[in-house]
């Protein structure tokens, strides 16, 4: 076939109406892939995508759903969100790449999973990106991309043609999806429950898995959210990468918002367990748990379990005729409406406790991905979940979640949880901090800088599968160590700033307040601040609430934590990190001060996929050999000699946890930053220079890095910890030296 043959062929067939078969088989597997959403003007929307889900959510400004013939599904279209204005990051210079996502199911909320936020990873990452339904793509978007990726795409005619239009350009072809949608066989009622609770034939299903393997095979390589799911396809296709589903800016966002208003209006004595179902294909994965959860309704009356139906006809998602050993506790089911995906923050945060209840011995169930557990944890809400291999690879047991299979198991779990708050806060917290890289913007964007990078050509595809190697799994190094501690002051005017300050002080009464009238004295007009008392014995904590009580209205968000022993500086940052609220923070050490442009200039350097950005430094107090710090360029491998960038910097939250926070060891305290931007370097993660000075180091001889980390058995101390923490430094200066005569 000619390029002109194609190019018409193509534009006949989508002057052609789909076949009424073809979409009713797209119908009884639409919002496969599709995240939970309660409360809203239509069909659900789920936090795990479901094969068979049949009602996907609505979503703004959408005209009614119009009922499928004979589907028992309603459909809806999601709108084509541009990805163009996201701001691509100037100092990339790898060639750029344009990718074209095609949605085969573009009416299922998967579509912003899969295709929405994935554009937009690329576009962070420094290339163009776009998508368009399957139906709607031209021969001009062919032309345009050289890199097609197809989610969830049977194969039919016109992709046919497609596909071949991009070989004549010489595109790669990646075939994506969310769930065993390419193993035919798969398409079993005792395999897939789902196929039955909608209504289904195994037959029709079987017909659509057959076209999507179809698909698959043509495409050059392939890409799914889970390991499992992954292993699956390099069956066929060895070229196949894992690419997670992941959150955005707007749910991140939500989500805090949502867990803010909740903490500040307290408690309504009920407390709720919810389960995020969006479809009437869990009936199997939910049955384990219902009689465990009526035993402890009757148990306690001040438990709710949170169930979603859709709106308008108010019928059950769940099919509650399966379940009778909840119509005892009917009064204790609390029903929500089905909510739009973007509205599901706020449905999430009303839960105290999440369940994400599966088959484990389910080869279908192992391949799903974690979207439960990771929008669960946005809002700070902990998880009990089955014990699936997605789950288990993200979930440290008893720490960030709880995982669960038998009755007995998950009876043990819900007690624990229901029984202990403070277990739940640590757990949502942890959980919290957990999901911020792995599931992040700014890894996927780095993830798909390097699968682009690779199919660049041979040499290109050498160096993207070096870095892909030594990343492995690239996933966050640790947990990070957040010591026990109080808080003793809290405000928030539930506004959202960018920045928040973070002052940890020890017994530093002589120059506390002159670091917190630093801050005050900002520019930037909304500003959180969280000041830490590592455990002092002077006067600190008097002086700084005193303070905190005059000055609270300069401050969106104003917090005093208290340690509950001495943790030591790591300890005490990350005390402080735990209850940022806002994308980045600026550590300020209490004997020192921030110039009134500090945050307002380091964040207009920064964008998405900054990790810090560090200012130059004037020293002032007693004698110093060099008059500034900080002075020098950014370059990771100046690193490898000794540290040159001081704490002083505005660090993103994402990559504080992606490092896994500051290292919290008191017999090896001072290299706490140095150690982090290590660790930044060693992922991949970017920083920043801003050449101005906008902050004041004081140099006395009270200071920590005088009187502990300089001394010379601390400082041997701390060389052998930084330098088994990160092979691959070597530095210049091991001995202790004196800072104030030598810096």
């Amino acid at each position: 076939m000619s390029r002109e043959d194609g190019l018409n062929a193509l534009r006949a067939f989508l002057s052609t109406p789909a076949g009424f078969l073809r979409s009713l088989a797209r119908t009884m597997v639409r919002g496969s892939m599709a995240p939970f959403v309660p409360n809203l003007p239509k069909p659900p929307t789920l936090t795990q995508p479901d094969i068979s889900l049949p009602s996907p959510p609505v979503l703004p400004n959408q005209p009614p759903p119009t009922a499928h013939a004979n589907a028992q599904a309603t459909q809806i279209v999601v709108p084509s969100v541009s990805v163009e204005n996201i701001p691509t990051p100037a100092n990339r210079h790898s060639p750029r790449r344009k990718l074209l996502f095609v949605a085969g199911e573009p009416e299922s909320p998967g579509v912003e999973y899969r295709c929405i936020r994935n554009a937009a990873a690329c576009v962070r990452a420094g290339h163009e990106a776009r998508w368009k339904p399957c139906a709607e793509v031209n021969p001009d978007d062919l032309i345009w991309a050289d890199i097609v990726v197809l989610w969830r795409v049977e194969f039919s005619g016109h992709v046919d043609i497609l596909l071949q239009l991009a070989r004549e350009n010489e595109a790669d072809v990646i075939f994506d999806t969310d769930d065993i949608t390419f193993l035919p066989h798969m398409a079993r009622f005792d395999i897939i429950d789902g196929i039955r609770s909608i209504g289904a034939t195994e037959q029709r299903i079987e017909a659509v898995f057959t076209e999507m393997r179809r698909t698959m095979m043509r495409s050059d390589l392939c890409m799914a959210p889970t390991d499992t799911l992954a292993g699956l396809m390099r069956i066929n296709k060895p070229l196949t990468y894992t690419v997670p589903n992941t959150f955005d800016a707007d749910s991140l966002r939500r989500s805090r918002m949502a867990m803010r208003k909740k903490q500040w209006l307290g408690s309504d004595g009920l407390v709720r367990i919810g389960y995020a179902t969006g479809s009437r294909t869990h009936q199997r994965d939910f049955a384990p748990v219902a009689g465990v959860l009526a035993n402890l309704m009757l148990e306690r009356a001040d438990l709710r379990l949170v169930l979603f139906r859709e709106p308008g006809n108010h019928r059950p998602v769940l099919l509650m005729n399966e379940f009778p050993e909840l119509a005892a506790v009917a009064e204790q089911i609390e029903w929500r409406d089905m909510v739009p995906l973007p509205d599901l923050p706020e449905e999430t945060a009303r839960f105290d406790i999440a369940i994400a209840p599966l088959e484990t011995g389910s080869l279908f169930c192992n391949a799903k991905s974690e979207l439960k557990f990771f929008e669960a944890a946005l809002a700070s809400v902990p998880s009990i979940v089955s014990p699936t291999a997605p789950f288990r690879q993200c979930i440290v047991e008893g720490v960030s979640g709880l995982l669960a299979d038998t009755p007995d198991e998950w009876d043990a779990a819900l007690r624990a949880l229901l029984e202990n708050p403070d277990l739940r806060r640590r757990m949502a917290d942890t959980a919290y901090h957990s999901v911020l890289w792995y599931f992040g913007p700014q890894r996927q964007a780095l993830v798909f800088d390097s699968l682009i990078e690779g199919l660049g050509g041979e040499q290109a595809a050498a160096r993207a599968a070096e870095i892909q190697i030594a990343r492995g799994a690239y996933r966050a190094k640790s947990l990070p160590d957040v010591p026990p501690h109080e808080v003793l002051f809290h405000q928030d005017r539930m506004d959202e700033a960018a920045v928040t300050v973070i002052i940890t002080s020890y017994n530093y009464e002589a120059f506390i307040l002159e670091a917190l009238e630093s801050v005050r004295a900002q520019t930037m007009l909304l500003l959180d601040l969280v000041v830490v008392d590592d455990g002092s014995s002077d006067e600190s904590v008097a002086l700084i609430t005193a303070w905190m009580m005059q000055h609270n209205a300069r401050f969106n968000r104003l917090i005093l934590l208290k340690t509950t022993v001495n943790a030591g500086l790591g300890g005490a940052r990350n005390c402080a990190v735990t209850h940022v609220e806002t994308p980045f923070f600026l550590p300020l050490d209490a004997d020192n001060r921030l110039l009134p442009e500090a945050c307002a200039s380091l964040v207009a350097a920064t964008d998405e996929m900054t990790a810090y950005a560090y200012p130059i430094l004037e020293q002032f107090g007693e004698p110093t050999l060099h008059k500034q710090l900080g002075d020098k360029p950014y370059h990771p491998m100046q690193l490898v000699a000794g540290n040159y960038i001081d704490a002083m910097a505005l660090v993103a939250k994402w990559a504080w946890a992606a490092a896994g926070g500051y290292y919290v060891s008191r017999s090896a305290m001072g290299w706490e930053d140095y150690d982090l931007w290590c660790s930044f370097a060693e992922l991949g993660l970017q920083g920043t220079h801003v050449p101005e000075i906008l902050a004041e180091y004081r140099v006395h001889r009270t200071s920590m890095t005088s009187n502990v980390t300089e001394q010379d058995a601390h400082k041997q101390r701390v060389v052998a910890f930084v330098e088994n923490r990160h092979a691959w430094i070597k530095l210049v200066q091991r001995a202790a030296k004196d800072r104030e005569k030598a810096s």
